[in-house]
């Protein structure tokens, strides 16, 4: 009975040892170098209905980037984290712009607001570039600026799209 007692005592203590070094790996920061947004640029004001554009140039040495992280706030409310995949062409080296694609509110009641897209890049090993934030105005019969270089070539690839519903606004 002791000899029982023993080995289920050690095999405790090897779980126990095991599933600590196993949080301790979760904890320690990702291996290889994190993905740098070198260059962003997005318009501020977008005319109801345009696609927005948000341009992008970002590089990791490691040639792992995986997704775009990202939120879309609308007047300090924020509405949950969202993912897009980077396709493989752009893993390490990408250059191009994101699709915003604002649609109007579904009720009368609702209104165009202001919106921030804040985003950053996370590669397959976890590491996470820094995050940047683009607001924007909705209004009528604007132009959305033109973008500055490196996005002017007009050899620019769209690299994916999000879609943004502006909420039903809720009764007092």
């Amino acid at each position: 009975m002791k000899t029982l007692c023993k080995v289920f005592c050690i095999l405790t203590l090897s779980f126990v040892m095991a599933s600590c070094a196993t949080l301790t790996e979760r904890g320690t920061k990702p291996r290889g170098s994190p993905p740098v947004i070198t260059h962003s640029f997005a318009a501020r004001e977008v005319s109801h209905g345009d696609k927005w554009k948000v341009y992008l140039e970002a590089n990791d040495t490691d040639g792992d980037m995986r997704y775009f992280v990202y939120t879309i706030s609308d007047d300090g409310a924020g509405h949950g984290v969202h993912y897009i995949p980077i396709g493989k062409g752009n893993r390490e080296r990408m250059l191009g712009y994101l699709d915003v694609i604002i649609a109007p509110p579904r009720t009368a009641q609702a209104e165009w607001g202001n919106l921030t897209l804040t985003l950053y890049v996370r590669d397959r090993a976890g590491n996470r570039s820094e995050k940047v934030a683009f607001p924007v105005a909705m209004a009528r019969g604007v132009k959305q600026a033109s973008p500055p270089s490196p996005f002017n070539t007009g050899e620019l690839k769209g690299v994916g799209t999000i879609f943004y519903q502006f909420p039903v606004p809720r009764g007092d």
